[in-house]
């Protein structure tokens, strides 16, 4: 992000018979569209604008400019401007705004401006306009404890101007300087605007500079419904706190940001033409759109490492991040999404046990996280525009690379841009920067090469390793280029043309040992995206030090590619992946090939039982299953997938089974439907009524909080005959527990309450008093669902009786949270208040921050209810500093509108 481009003055004509010179000059900056921030009183007279006031670059051209917003005298010294004139150079970025953390003394350091001041006055070049001044940067730290009072930053910075000349007045040689725009160089979102100097001390020498947050802007008239409120993203403010100053202190050009792309490749040539056009369609309108460009061609043609270059060049362009998503084409590892959309969030910081938990939230939270700074989102292999769509950002700043093997042509308002496969000459050069000095040997036999396969630079990648195997690393090229000629068969199931990318491929295979090539064909079977060494060996019944050295060999001969950054994963690419498939089906029985399969699938499902047969994980994974998940759910679901439509029923059973926690934790109800619906095919087929009861009910879950209620009480009949026939009164008080819940949540509460009261019989029967606790509070919600809010109350009164007996202190709490609520929607403030307060001190000496906040959150909603605003905003305060601390963003949000609400 080249922000000193956009430094602009700010000149302002005085009125006539002011008595002062005619204009006056200040500082600004273009921050957006076409809008310059600058100080009020460098555009105000008096109550009002002045009627000409002209912004002037750094080219020397000027553009007259329309004062939108600007704070009245006593008000903010903050201002907006609008530069209407079509020339005037807008730029391809928005900047992000910020505000200072004044929680704390320490500086935030790496703070700089770039302003006009009056001591770098050069001659004039009109005479009707002030004398043109050059301009300076400074930096320096806010110190959070000035001015808190009257709601101002200090600036302490080290620049000194030169003493004023001898004889002349002693005014200050930073005037000019009002109205320069504040950055500060942020390690994570680049670099954000605070504030806008307003006022200078002292006429020489290091000095102070008083600067007017942005924040101020929401404080002008009309701020928050206006036009430029909108087009520059105000309100949704990042939060600048103290810290260690970066080495050296000074503004870097591009900090980076979240990056998830992936390793630019080391022999990217001759795309240039292609990059050009791509960045220009990317950053067009950038400030005003959303641009979208489509990369579209044929496999093999190197769209994804197009797409990834692009993502690293621009980093100055869209700093706050860049992240890539894999929709795995149309194979079997095609990505959801929904999956898609939890990769996104986890590439820009969203830890796995903060995500969202419905997939519309999720949805919400991508925009909202996206919407804070200039983002490029690349989203590879596409198959449809109904797949991109949910994962594009919205917010003008922010851009989309995307590609496919076809052009998308249903994706409204993108740009698309086809690749073809290298033009010969283009081709060579790449072929001869990774064969080196070899290839002045023999032109020709390189000009055959890149012929042969077809300008591909997947291909001449693979067929340069293949030149440098041991093999053929001392023999002529021209010796390569007779093997290839030898290979023009074409792979199976895809378009002619793509016979030089197998003509290189069966080269390179037959370079391999044959243990590497029983191993590569393995690799070809594996579910999923991309897979680690260990799932690796798993398959192979190999150690992971042999599988790493396999892995090894093959990445040298580019036939796997290495990602990640502390821990290498592998991944092939999706010729070569059905290249390796197709070797093993013409090369390896079937009874193997199954194996190997089953082998993969089980490496995943050993993996997370481990986990998730620990006592309590359903209800709560342990952080690392949830860190694990994470990284591998789209190999999981791709192995669920696999197990499925080969029949592996057993698979299919222990594998579901073992998600269902994860997946209802991680609210991932799309994943959970398609998993237990398998596991509800697989139990049937393998005649095991209790594995169906529970995945039957595990889908009417998934089902029911997807809204797709078509065929759910199928579902729960279903599963009520399965404990008639085994004569299971437990499950069947469970099931009838579930069927309630989905009868209020289809707006009948009254027949929720008749299968709850079924439910209870049973439990009563069966003296289950924790099953009889657990029942109460979906009885309690169904009640308050009905508006008979006292009968809750007796309800949960009796369930914490209950719960007191049992010496479960944590269950006590839970029954006491819905017996608040009872008593709130009862309007029995105090005692809400009063059993709240238990709730409360138990998750305090627990230190469970989320439970803790949850309460609080409660608490604050009795207090308003019973007319004490300050009670309760002092409650959600508390809550809010505990969803601070846990990064929780939309549980941030939603409390923030409940305190702005009690404002």
């Amino acid at each position: 992000m080249n922000l000193t481009d956009h430094a602009v003055e700010v000149l302002r004509r005085r009125p006539a018979g002011s008595g002062a010179s005619a204009w006056t000059v200040g500082s600004g900056h273009a921050v957006g569209a076409s809008y310059v921030l600058t100080a009020a009183h460098n555009v105000t007279t008096g109550p009002a604008p002045d009627e000409e006031v002209l912004v002037r670059r750094l080219d020397h051209r000027e553009y007259r400019a329309t004062v939108v917003a600007a704070g009245p005298p006593g008000g903010p010294d903050i201002a907006v401007l609008d530069v209407a004139d079509e020339d005037f150079p807008r730029p391809p970025f928005k900047v992000a705004f910020a505000r200072i953390d004044r929680s704390g003394i320490t500086p935030v350091p790496d703070c700089w401006a770039m302003g006009f001041p009056g001591f770098n006055t050069h001659p004039a070049h009109a005479p009707d306009l002030p004398r043109l001044r050059d301009s300076v940067e400074v930096y320096g730290s806010v110190l959070p404890g000035f001015h808190i009072r009257r709601g101002l930053l200090h600036l302490e910075t080290g620049a000194a101007p030169p003493a004023p000349p001898a004889g002349s007045a002693r005014r200050s040689q930073w005037q000019g300087m009002s109205g320069a725009v504040v950055f500060v160089q942020d390690p994570v979102h680049g670099p954000l605007a605070v504030g806008v100097i307003s006022g200078h001390h002292g006429p020489e020498g290091p000095s102070s500079l008083t600067v007017v947050p942005v924040t101020e802007l929401a404080a002008l008239d009309g701020s928050r419904g206006s036009q430029w409120w909108r087009q520059l993203g105000l309100g949704a403010w990042v939060t600048v706190r103290p810290r260690s100053p970066s080495v050296p202190s000074r503004p870097a050009v591009a900090t980076g940001g979240r990056l998830a792309l992936g390793r630019p490749s080391a022999h990217f040539t001759d795309r240039e033409q292609e990059a050009a056009e791509a960045t220009a369609l990317l950053t067009r309108d950038l400030g005003e759109s959303v641009p979208v460009v489509v990369l579209y061609g044929m496999g093999g043609v190197g769209k994804t490492t197009l797409a990834r270059q692009l993502g690293h060049r621009l980093g100055s362009v869209f700093p706050y991040a860049r992240v890539l998503v894999d929709l795995g084409g149309a194979s079997e590892a095609a990505v959801s999404t929904d999956a898609a959309v939890v990769q996104l969030l986890g590439h820009l910081g969203v830890k796995p046990d903060l995500m969202p938990r419905e997939p519309d939230e999720r949805r919400r939270e991508l925009r909202r996280i996206l919407r804070q700074g200039p983002s490029l989102v690349v989203i590879d292999n596409a198959v449809s525009a109904r797949q991109v769509e949910p994962l594009l950002p919205d917010a003008p700043g922010s851009a989309a690379v995307v590609t496919s093997r076809s052009a998308l042509t249903a994706l409204e308002g993108a740009d698309l841009l086809p690749l073809d496969p290298l033009p010969d000459d283009e081709g060579l050069r790449l072929f001869e920067r990774m064969v080196g000095s070899r290839a002045g040997f023999d032109r020709e036999a390189c000009r055959s090469i890149v012929t042969l396969v077809g300008g591909l630079p997947l291909a001449i990648r693979v067929t340069a390793a293949a030149a440098a195997s041991p093999t053929l690393r001392r023999r002529p090229l021209s010796v390569l280029a007779d093997r290839l000629a030898g290979n023009t068969t074409s792979l199976l199931g895809l378009r002619s043309g793509d016979t030089g990318l197998r003509s290189s491929f069966d080269l390179s295979y037959q370079l391999l040992r044959e243990d590497t090539q029983g191993f590569f064909r393995c690799l070809g079977l594996l579910p999923g995206v991309d897979f680690s060494a260990e799932a690796a060996a798993g398959a192979t019944e190999l150690s992971a030090q042999r599988a790493e050295a396999l892995l090894a060999e093959l990445a040298d001969q580019q036939l796997v590619e290495i990602r990640g950054e502390a821990v290498a994963r592998y991944q092939l690419h999706d010729m070569l992946r059905l290249y390796a498939r197709e070797r093993a089906e013409n090369e390896d029985p079937e009874p193997h090939r199954r194996a190997t399969l089953r082998r993969a699938v089980q490496w995943y499902e050993r993996s997370l039982a481990a986990w998730m047969s620990l006592p309590g994980a359903h209800e709560r994974p342990p952080e690392d299953a949830l860190a694990w998940y994470a990284q591998e759910h789209t190999n999981v679901q791709a192995g669920l997938r696999a197990a499925h439509e080969s029949g592996e029923w057993d698979l299919v059973t222990a594998l579901a089974t073992s998600l269902y926690g994860l997946l209802a934790y991680r609210g991932r109800w799309e994943d959970l439907e398609a998993a237990k619906a398998w596991a509800v095919e697989a139990a049937r087929e393998q005649h095991d009524g209790p594995a169906e009861l529970g995945s039957l009910i595990h889908l009417a879950e998934a089902r029911r909080l997807l809204g797709r209620t078509d065929g759910i009480v199928a579902l729960y009949e279903r599963a009520l005959e399965i404990t008639t026939e085994r004569g299971d009164d437990g499950r069947r008080g469970w099931v009838l527990t579930h069927y309630g819940d989905f009868a209020c949540q289809s707006g009948h509460p009254e027949e929720g309450m008749l299968r709850y009261a079924e439910a209870g019989r049973i439990y009563d029967a069966q003296g289950d008093t924790g099953a009889r606790i657990w029942l109460a509070a979906h009885i309690s919600d169904a009640q308050l669902q009905s508006g008979r809010p006292d009968e809750a109350v007796s309800t949960q009164e009796e369930a914490l009786r209950l719960s007191r007996g049992r010496g479960n202190p944590g269950e006590e709490a839970w029954c006491a949270w819905h017996l608040a609520l009872a008593y709130d929607a009862a309007g029995r403030y105090p005692e809400a208040v009063g059993t709240l307060g238990s709730a409360i001190a138990f998750h305090r000496a627990a230190r469970d921050r989320g439970a803790l906040a949850t309460m609080l959150t409660a608490l604050g909603r009795v207090q308003e209810h019973s007319g004490r605003p300050d009670l309760a905003r002092e409650a959600l305060r508390e809550a809010l500093a505990l969803v601070r601390s846990l990064d929780a963003p939309s549980r941030e949000e939603e409390i923030r509108a409940e305190l702005a609400r009690l404002s």
